[in-house]
């Protein structure tokens, strides 16, 4: 029953679709149907978003973000979508975190430039290689703690030999009381490693 009504229901459409397009009603040439409107373009001034890559589609050239309030947002890039400091968007992965500028086109977000968010180091802190944090555990300096940042579950799974979990998320929830999982280490050298900008 329900497959017969939509066949009928399909059948009908595009009968009074022939009808209207043909002119064959006279008195409604101002008719707009969906397909004429969807060749109107409205596009709203550049708007910026930041969020982590949940999904990414090379091939439909779309991009799912979860932002830090964990709400989804969907962008489309194209050809013309400047991409800075990447040669390519197939460069851009799951889990790492992007700034897109983007504007609003027919009520799709289509990014006008995409970008990996690099986290900016505190006073005092520097950035290794990873070549170099290798260099420093096969010439086992003794004064050297590696900590796996990661959640627990990510370091449970494969860590760097050595490494202490404390995850990130921890210390963020404990405040100025996470300083004292640390406090043990204070003479230490102390290298941090995540799984992505964090």
């Amino acid at each position: 029953m329900k497959k017969t009504v939509l066949k009928l229901g399909l059948s009908a459409l595009l009968v009074t679709n022939v009808i209207f397009a043909s002119d064959a009603v006279p008195g409604v040439n101002g008719v707009a149907f969906a397909a004429d409107t969807a060749k109107a373009v409205k596009t709203t001034e550049a708007q910026s978003v930041k969020g982590m890559i949940s999904n990414i589609s090379q091939k439909a050239k779309t991009v799912a973000l979860t932002k830090s309030d964990q709400s989804f947002f969907l962008l489309k890039f194209t050809d013309e979508t400047e991409l800075k400091g990447i040669a390519s968007a197939k460069e851009l992965k799951e889990g790492e975190a992007i700034i897109v500028k983007y504007t609003v086109v027919n009520g799709e977000n289509i990014a006008t430039s995409m970008e990996k968010a690099v986290f900016k180091l505190p006073a005092g802190i520097k950035e290794i290689k990873t070549e170099e944090l290798a260099d420093l555990l096969a010439n086992g300096k003794k004064d050297l703690v590696v900590i796996d940042a990661r959640p627990a579950i990510k370091y449970d799974e494969s860590h760097i030999r050595g490494a202490v979990s404390i995850p990130y998320s921890k210390l963020v929830k404990m405040g100025d009381d996470g300083a004292k999982l640390l406090e043990k280490y204070k003479d230490k050298h102390l290298v941090f490693y995540c799984g992505g900008s964090t």
